[in-house]
């Protein structure tokens, strides 16, 4: 099994492909790297793919204490210092994406470009549906994947059932994400960033997006169709805007 050992943890990782750009993933609340299943195929293709679990997700240890975007920032410093990974583009989506955002402050030397996904920069300016231990469907996806396109959910019901996350840690997952407050650092990202959402996304409504990329200097912003998890509910879209601005 691919663990390293990172700070105080263990990090479960896979590394994809073999391309000479380095592409790392980051995942959101509770999940863990098998989520980004229908990213993988495509993206391995064109980049070396680093995919791996947050600290107190899937196959990651789990520690008993507080976390923070910070840490887990760090957390992905210390893989990539490990793996002998200098630079990389970065992609965060959700959580993943608030931990991207530490990254990209507070490591820019390590960055050639940023991808930020159905996220936000926390604090009181931000808009999201109130966090809790259980996420409903319609607040993942879109009303016509949940009407017409049932396979889509159950794709990633059995993802998310392979590696369940405990209860504790994923309060302790979302109490720092609560915490999560980047909006007055966000102009201090040089790196080139594209910032994508979903338009019908109710957990992270598009509004965090626009703000996110009016902060972040010369960035972009794309928005698609889609709820939540629209990579999941419409991947080749996806897929096909991060190869074209991670690869350029």
């Amino acid at each position: 099994m691919p663990h390293i050992k990172v700070g105080d943890i263990q990090i479960y990782y896979e590394i994809l492909g073999a391309g000479s750009q380095p592409l790392t993933l980051i995942r959101g609340l509770g999940a863990d790297l098998t989520a980004w299943f229908p990213q993988i195929p495509e993206f391995s293709k064109h980049f070396k793919t680093v995919v791996f679990d947050n600290r107190g997700a899937g196959r990651t240890d789990k520690p008993d204490a507080p976390y923070s975007m910070r840490q887990m920032a760090d957390d992905t410093n210390g893989l990539l210092e490990a793996l002998d990974i200098r630079r990389t583009a970065l992609l965060g989506m959700s959580m993943g994406g608030a931990i991207a955002q530490e990254f990209a402050i507070n490591y820019p030397e390590k960055l050639s470009s940023l991808v930020l996904v159905c996220t936000s920069f926390g604090g009181p300016e931000s808009e999201f549906f109130a966090l809790s231990r259980e996420i409903q469907e319609q607040n993942l996806f879109c009303d016509e994947t949940i009407g017409r396109r049932r396979e889509v959910i159950a794709g990633y019901s059995e993802a998310r059932s392979k590696f369940p996350i405990p209860t504790y840690s994923l309060g302790l997952q979302t109490d720092a994400l609560k915490r999560h407050d980047a909006a007055s650092r966000l102009g201090q990202i040089q790196t080139p960033t594209l910032v994508m959402t979903g338009t019908d996304d109710r957990l992270v409504p598009p509004r965090n997006s626009r703000l996110l990329a009016s902060r972040i200097p010369g960035s972009i912003l794309k928005e698609f169709p889609g709820g939540h998890l629209f990579m999941m509910e419409y991947p080749d879209t996806f897929n096909r805007a991060v190869v074209d601005f991670v690869r350029v």
